[in-house]
């Protein structure tokens, strides 16, 4: 029986966020500077590129996509950079015509109606007619037909891993709880948010000539590239529609080398290659955080806080001193009445109400210090302003934890976590079955 997109029921939330993610990095192909424009040809611009079982990839397919991805990801659009680029971008439309021939087997049919829809919604993200998109993409020197090929693709493969891969994914009650106690046993340790970018490591026969990509793209990071756009388009993660995007990954859940290159970043920073398991990885560290838990992340606060100054040039123990004797003096209070009063007698400008915030936009020490603290209770001193502050919650507003939703919510992430799983063993099955003949 054939199955098209537009016979079947409304699309799973994270199928959306998926398309979602196509259509993105499809929109991003058309913000190119003007280096991007003029094309420039590999030596070889007629043939084959490659065949892969009955069909083939024509050095034209090869140099279209190639203009595509020197314009998504800002690269500089010379013969040297499309050489280098060549392996990679082919290595992407393999997978494209094996991920295409498996759904046709599987009669998973996507209809020109499905991929004008999606051309459309590029073209309108960009305030574009579709007349004008077609135009953009003749200026990089590629049909709109390229755009199509790629749109179809990524719409078959991701509504057959939808509808017949995920169908065969169970996650019971228990697996759901054991989650569910995980993230709360977790609450108060970091949580770093990550872009990845990752290059399969097939066989040891490959691994130098990999770990050269990686190298590469690091390079064209340091030279200004976009994270986002080398991802994309470079990266084999199913994070790669995502531009990359991990979200927030606890450090436990990351690969011990991994985790050992997070330690020598700071926020905004790339890390150099890493082997893991499975080929190489470059990581971005976004931001890092305090695992809020269930239910926290969103919590409001109304803040008051007690401030001691210490001056410039003080010496370790004197300093040790201030902090114990803000402790004995504070240990007692209850209630921000009393820490209040207390500031308005200290004299320092910084004493008083803070306001109310979300515990989320508060920097890391404040959330470590505020976390399991009652209403009314003094916190440890922590350093700020020049000097120490005792800081108390006046008031608190938790958001009602809708714990069916966060059930359904962790469900689906493990569903989709699994799959992602499911489809690259598929993938790489694919790879091993198929013949390829690479002819560049």
């Amino acid at each position: 029986m054939q199955t098209t997109l537009a016979s079947t029921p409304a699309l799973t939330r994270a199928f959306a966020r998926t398309l979602s993610g196509i259509l993105v990095a499809a929109v991003s192909l058309l913000f190119a500077g003007p280096q991007a424009v003029a094309q420039t040809q590999m030596p070889s611009g007629q043939g084959i590129a490659a065949i892969v079982n009955d069909d083939i990839i024509s050095m034209l397919d090869l140099n279209s996509r190639i203009s595509l991805v020197t314009a998504s990801a800002e690269l500089a659009n010379s013969p040297e950079t499309r050489s280098k680029i060549a392996p990679q971008v082919l290595q992407g439309l393999i997978d494209e015509k094996l991920k295409l021939q498996e759904t046709r087997r599987e009669r998973v049919k996507v209809s020109q109606d499905d991929i004008q829809k999606a051309l459309q919604s590029i073209a309108d993200k960009n305030r574009l007619t579709l007349e004008q998109l077609t135009a953009q993409l003749q200026g990089l020197g590629v049909p709109l037909a390229a755009l199509g090929a790629r749109v179809e693709t990524e719409l078959a493969w991701n509504f057959y891993l939808q509808r017949r891969l995920a169908q065969k994914i169970l996650i019971g009650n228990e697996e759901v709880n054991d989650e569910i106690n995980r993230i709360q046993a977790n609450a108060g340790k970091p949580e770093y948010l990550l872009a990845e970018i990752f290059l399969p490591v097939a066989s040891p026969a490959e691994d130098a000539a990999v770990r050269t990509v990686a190298e590469r793209l690091l390079l064209q990071l340091k030279q200004g590239a976009p994270f986002s756009g080398l991802a994309k388009n470079f990266s084999r993660a199913p994070s790669a529609a995502l531009e990359g995007d991990m979200g927030w990954v606890q450090g436990e859940n990351l690969d011990p080398a991994l985790l050992q290159a997070l330690g020598n970043l700071n926020p905004g920073t790339a890390s150099l290659p890493v082997r893991a398991l499975g080929g190489y990885y470059i990581l971005l560290l976004r931001k890092v955080r305090t695992s809020p838990g269930l239910g926290d992340a969103d919590a409001a606060v109304t803040l008051s806080q007690y401030h001691v100054p210490v001056k410039k040039g003080t010496s370790p123990d004197a300093i040790e001193a201030i902090r114990s004797q803000l402790i004995a003096t504070t240990r007692a209070w209850v209630g921000c009445g009393v820490l209040e009063a207390a500031g308005a007698k200290s004299g320092s400008l910084l004493s008083g109400s803070v306001g109310q915030m979300k515990l989320s936009n508060l920097p890391q020490d404040m959330q470590l210090a505020l976390q399991n603290l009652a209403v009314g209770q003094p916190s440890m001193p922590i350093v700020t302003g020049g000097g120490f502050a005792v800081l108390m919650i006046c008031e608190r507003t938790d958001d009602t934890t809708n714990m069916d939703e966060v059930r359904d919510t962790i469900r689906t992430e493990l569903i989709q976590s699994r799959l992602n799983v499911v489809a690259q063993r598929k993938l790489r099955d694919l790879r091993r079955d198929a013949f390829i003949d690479i002819r560049l």
